[in-house]
C-alpha cells in the first residue's frame, strides 16, 4: 500500500509519510552523487529519476488530496456557520 492510500484512509499517517519521505531524501542526495566510473553512473540515472519522480507524484496526489479536505470542510463549517447566525 502506498502513502497515498495510507493518507486518504487514515489522515493520522501524516507525520509517518512525512518521515519516510524526510528519509527518502536523504537517500536521494546520496543516489545522485557521481563517484567513481561515469558511464556506470549515468546509466542508473534514468532509473533514478524515474522512481524519484514517481515518488513526487505521489507526494503531489497526498497534497491535492489534503487541499480538497480542506476545502470541503471549510465549506462545511462556512454552511453551519451561516445557518447558525441569522443575518
Amino acid at each position: 500500500m502506498n502513502w497515498y492510500d495510507r493518507v486518504s484512509k487514515d489522515i493520522s499517517n501524516i507525520p509517518d509519510a512525512v518521515a519516510y519521505y524526510e528519509a527518502e531524501l536523504i537517500q536521494a542526495k546520496q543516489d545522485v552523487r557521481v563517484a567513481g566510473n561515469i558511464e556506470k553512473a549515468s546509466a542508473q540515472m534514468p532509473g533514478i529519476v524515474e522512481n524519484r519522480f514517481n515518488q513526487l507524484q505521489e507526494i503531489e496526489g497526498i497534497l491535492e488530496y489534503l487541499n480538497i479536505e480542506l476545502r470541503r470542510l471549510r465549506s462545511q463549517h462556512f454552511r453551519n456557520l451561516s445557518t447558525s447566525v441569522k443575518l
